[in-house]
């Protein structure tokens, strides 16, 4: 063999490790992106029988881990931005309107997986269950005249309770499974009185309230709560916790909001807000959606600084604590 066959095949025997150690680097690296996809995000399986929040993830933040006192702007819209979606294996939207060149408003995410599904009512087809459950229960706060939520969850087969103050409408039946009151969710039951506008003086009730003593549901789950309450989830959100509330719903839908639309925010009430969102989920609950509200990005004052960006988001979870055994389904 000449001096140029040699010289060739040790180019050639080059090229072939060159290839070689890069197709193993790509299989490695999709191997841990793989691994990382898996234990980066917490996941119930449909029997819920394994649970698990995967650490030290690759270009991600392991919230279990990071303080809530350090977090930046950036890490906290981050927290928030996470859906999580890969905990329910079927969620839909129910309701909502598509708005001329903007998108959809109105509509909440629902978890159809068997074990935190909303049960349905006994006979309905198809059947997604061995057992027929009784008629799934709804709590509606926040109406606004925008009705599709609570008309589609009817249309699943759950009674819905609405509740909003502010529409100037008396107690009715919207329709025989949709039922109205005007009353606001609070942290206690109180009147909330309005000196500039009387149209604001509100009967405002707490969860537990309203559950127990004005419904009787005692005893009863709570399939979906939904609660889009402008700004007032911060206040009601722990009492519901601290009541043991928690423990009667199976999902949760909240559109939250970061920042005040008025006056100076701050970093430090930002992130007092983010750890009661926290607290929820280290209690239990298991987020699988979130989307910002198109509607809500626009100029913020953040520590005297400017801050562009989305500030209102729908966050919804599942209660750990109420999935359906294996057998139950």
């Amino acid at each position: 063999m000449g001096p140029n066959a040699k010289k060739w095949l040790l180019v050639q025997s080059f090229a072939v490790a060159v290839v070689f150690v890069t197709g193993l680097m790509v299989v490695l690296l999709q191997d841990e992106e793989q691994f990382n996809a898996k234990n980066c995000f917490q996941r119930v399986v449909t029997s819920l029988s394994e649970n698990w929040f995967g650490r030290n993830c690759r270009g991600g933040i392991d919230w279990t881990l990071h303080r809530v006192d350090e977090l930046t702007m950036e890490q906290i819209i981050t927290y928030v931005e996470w859906s999580n979606s890969s905990s329910c294996r079927l969620s839909h939207d129910f309701g909502g309107n598509v708005i001329f060149t903007a998108g959809v408003d109105g509509q909440k995410a629902v978890c159809l997986d068997p074990a935190v599904r909303p049960e349905r009512a006994s006979g309905a087809w198809p059947p997604v269950t061995k057992k027929k459950f009784n008629e799934c229960l709804v709590y509606s706060f926040g109406i606004k005249n925008e009705w599709s939520f609570d008309e589609a969850m009817e249309a699943l087969g759950c009674r819905v309770y609405a509740f909003d103050p502010s529409m100037n409408r008396t107690r009715h039946d919207h329709t025989s499974k949709i039922h109205f009151y005007d009353l606001g969710l609070s942290d206690r039951d109180e009147q909330r009185l309005d000196d500039k506008d009387v149209r604001k003086n509100w009967t405002m009730k707490s969860l537990d309230s309203i559950y127990r003593n004005l419904l009787g549901h005692g005893g009863k789950i709570i399939d979906y709560l939904k609660i889009d309450i402008e700004r007032d989830e911060w206040i009601v959100l722990p009492q519901i916790l601290s009541s043991g509330m928690m423990d009667h719903v199976r999902q949760m839908g909240v559109e939250i909001h970061l920042l005040s639309p008025t006056g100076n925010n701050t970093l430090d009430g930002i992130r007092q807000n983010i750890k009661i969102l926290k607290s929820l989920e280290d209690y239990g609950l298991v987020r699988f959606d979130s989307k910002f509200n198109l509607w809500s990005n626009d100029l913020k004052i953040i520590d005297n600084a400017e801050w562009w960006g989305y500030d209102a988001y729908e966050l919804v979870w599942y209660n750990s604590k109420l999935a359906r055994t294996a057998r139950e389904i």
